[in-house]
């Protein structure tokens, strides 16, 4: 039973993000804002950190395709993005101190770098007319704080499941 608590917990926060899109994102107080969570990049930097890079890239890949499916137009966008950041966060975090502030730098750091790739490849391809000043003025600064409010509301319990779940796997 204890092996299906993770990915329930990651489908949870999917499906929560979603939910948060339509019902918190689009109401009027936030119009002037493009607010994209990014809750699940969120919770696999976490994941990165506290439980097991591996493992958090395998659900990247997962979550990336369910991403792709589910809310853009071109497939791979995100399935690319997604395990990438979590080897990006692993790598860093073999450099910084492993305690909260750095994590949920490293988690917010992560939120940009995947809202940067898809600027990018949005613009590549012609998906997206938005300019960079636009981008950051519109999206990204928003899209950084909607996460860092996340990031400082989880941050506890986020590294407390990773946790147990790597003792967990440790004592088996």
């Amino acid at each position: 039973m204890k092996r299906f608590v993770l990915p329930i917990l990651v489908l949870v926060v999917f499906m929560f993000e979603s939910i948060f899109v339509n019902f918190v994102a689009m109401a009027s107080p936030w119009r002037d804002w493009i607010l994209s969570p990014h809750f699940v990049v969120v919770v696999l930097a976490f994941m990165s950190v506290y439980y097991h890079p591996k493992q958090a890239m395998l659900y990247g890949i997962i979550l990336g395709f369910m991403y792709d499916i589910a809310f853009t137009d071109v497939l791979g966008v995100y399935a690319l993005g997604l395990p990438a950041v979590c080897y990006i966060v692993s790598k860093l975090m073999k450099i910084f101190q492993q305690n909260m502030l750095i994590v949920i730098c490293m988690s917010l750091l992560a939120v940009a770098i995947i809202e940067f790739y898809v600027y990018g490849i949005n613009s590549i391809i012609n998906i997206s007319d938005m300019t960079i000043g636009r981008f950051l003025q519109e999206r990204f600064y928003a899209t950084i704080i909607l996460n860092a409010i996340f990031a400082l509301i989880f941050a506890f319990p986020l590294q407390r499941c990773f946790q147990y779940f790597a003792k967990f796997i440790d004592e088996r």
